[in-house]
């Protein structure tokens, strides 16, 4: 058994027109210790429970040992025999192997990015799950290109994700009043993200300008980050490979500017915001488009959040509530009697 079962929130009874029963599966969920984790999956488990629809989540611990999706695979099973779901919704392509074995629930996969497009074995396995679902979503253009796709990038929160008083944030954080700082907000261990590069940018621009200073974060509850963005001056991102980067729309929704490569749908992401940079992948060129972010012309204010808007929460659920309503009728029967037919 997962060691989170059911997290079951019930859709307020008056609005049943249309309201469906969904079982979202998924490794990736926050939990203590790592609460950014799938932040995203929850956001939209989140709004779908809003707009009255009834979600269960069964999140599994994979990161423990592979033997993680098998016992997730029977759990699967168990429930949708035990309960009628209108569609099943499997997070990342490896997760879709825990949900072939289901009681004729109709299914939709999203895809994230690396499980697309890192290395050979999980975008093969992501490919076959993908071919096995009834629709698929993929968060970027480029994931589309290898995996067909509905394209549904994933939402920012508006609400939570809002400019933050600098002085403010920077007080509650500790943080110099005086100084330039670059924020990294991923785990610099993981070698795809690129510290090495990021902080040898930094470390060039310092040289010249000894008050910009590099921070980190990660691993901090995802409701804190709004603070961490509104202390700093500028956001990095020059990661070997990403999906959809929801740091970038979150700094934007705070209204950092960000600094990054031509990485994901990052070039769609800040399509028509002025002073944000897209550079090569190489220190010298991250520490120009730094510069020129942190020493920005007089009288320039910075404005990310009016674009954010077109990646409202409420627009992609109801974008991904398509997508179901289209796995389902794909299931339906051509009799038009309306009754599923269980294969």
């Amino acid at each position: 058994m997962p060691t989170q079962d059911l997290k079951r929130a019930s859709a307020p009874a008056a609005s049943n027109n249309g309201a469906l029963k969904i079982l979202v599966v998924t490794a990736m969920y926050p939990r203590p210790g790592n609460e950014g984790s799938g932040a995203f999956v929850m956001h939209q488990v989140e709004q779908l429970q809003a707009m009255g629809h009834t979600v269960d989540v069964l999140d599994f611990p994979s990161y423990r040992s592979k033997f993680e999706y098998l016992k997730a695979a029977g759990e699967v099973f168990r429930r949708t025999g035990r309960e009628h779901y209108d569609v099943l919704h499997a997070h990342y392509g490896l997760t879709g192997i825990s949900t072939l074995a289901r009681h004729g629930v109709p299914m939709v996969v999203t895809m994230h990015g690396s499980d697309a497009l890192v290395g050979r074995v999980q975008p093969f396995i992501s490919r076959c799950v993908g071919k096995m679902a009834d629709a698929t979503i993929v968060v970027s253009e480029k994931i589309a290109q290898r995996i067909p796709g509905d394209i549904i990038p994933c939402g920012v929160d508006l609400e939570l994700f809002a400019p933050k008083p600098r002085l403010e944030a920077r007080q509650k954080l500790g943080l110099d009043p005086k100084r330039k700082y670059v924020l990294f907000p991923f785990n610099t261990a993981r070698g795809v993200k690129r510290f090495d590069i990021a902080s040898e940018a930094v470390r060039q621009l310092a040289a010249e300008k000894p008050e910009v200073e590099l921070i980190t974060v990660s691993k901090v509850h995802f409701r804190e980050m709004p603070w961490h963005y509104g202390a700093a001056d500028s956001m990095i991102l020059c990661s070997d490979s990403e999906g959809s980067p929801t740091a970038v729309k979150e700094a934007l929704a705070c209204n950092l500017p960000v600094v990054s490569t031509d990485v994901g749908d990052v070039r769609d992401i800040v399509r028509g915001i002025a002073g944000v940079e897209v550079m090569e992948q190489t220190p010298v060129s991250l520490a120009a488009g730094l510069k020129r972010v942190l020493f920005p012309p007089d009288g320039f204010v910075f404005d990310g959040r009016a674009a954010m808007q077109r990646y409202s929460q409420r627009l992609t659920a109801e974008a991904i509530v398509r997508v179901y309503h289209k796995a389902i009728d794909k299931r339906r029967p051509k009799c038009g009697c309306g009754h599923h037919h269980h294969h």
